[in-house]
């Protein structure tokens, strides 16, 4: 992918970084202990999968989602074809993200597949989060491979906040410092399990915690 654009101005990605923050607070959480072009990147990937995932909050009919999943298909072919970029500040984003990262075309298609398929179904078990932890750490720590543990976390993580009140494992997993930025949220997983909605203090706690001790 060869594409000759302007990088997101300091507005946009505070625009961006501002929707994420209300969109999806706990991934919005953990990027804040990354440093400046690792954040944007794991900003870009975050905001690109909330546009994704609220596509059930705007639509119920099948054929208008169908479509909306279609538009960053589209998007991203046009990308992976060289074409300039859409004029959607998130698909500025990803440029960057594309172009000096690890991350791959063939990862984001992944992750709208799974938010597809958990539309369509009305499962939002089905909603790729595992695919999404391993995106995240791809982007800090491309070396790092956590293998089947950071997919049973980011499913523990992802029941506790649909309110499905997983079973999570008596054991922190500890973690390489790298992927902290990307994965510390899924500490929150034990709030969740909990059953009430963590007061916005204690997910920060709990999240200054994984870094500080690097156990989720």
């Amino acid at each position: 992918m060869t594409i000759s654009s302007t990088p997101p101005d300091p507005e946009i990605w505070a625009n961006i970084d501002r929707r994420l923050r209300t969109g999806d607070e706990d991934r919005w959480l953990s990027s804040r202990y990354a440093q400046t072009e690792a954040r944007h990147a794991l900003i870009a990937l975050y905001a690109f999968c909330w546009e994704l995932a609220r596509v059930r909050l705007i639509v119920t009919e099948p054929t208008l989602g169908a479509i909306r999943f279609q538009w960053w298909r589209d998007a991203l072919s046009e990308l992976d074809e060289g074409s300039p970029p859409r004029a959607h500040d998130v698909v500025l984003a990803l440029v960057g993200m594309l172009e000096q990262s690890a991350l791959t075309m063939a990862d984001l298609s992944l992750i709208i597949d799974g938010y597809e398929a958990a539309f369509e179904q009305k499962d939002r078990s089905l909603e790729p989060e595992a695919a999404i932890a391993r995106s995240a750490t791809k982007l800090v720590a491309p070396s790092v491979d956590l293998g089947e543990d950071i997919d049973e976390l980011a499913a523990e993580f992802a029941a506790g906040r649909r309110g499905d009140a997983p079973q999570v494992r008596a054991q922190r997993l500890r973690l390489p410092p790298e992927v902290l930025p990307a994965l510390a949220h899924l500490r929150l997983r034990r709030l969740y399990a909990r059953g009430a909605s963590p007061r916005p203090l204690a997910k920060r706690l709990c999240v200054l915690k994984a870094v500080l001790s690097g156990k989720v």
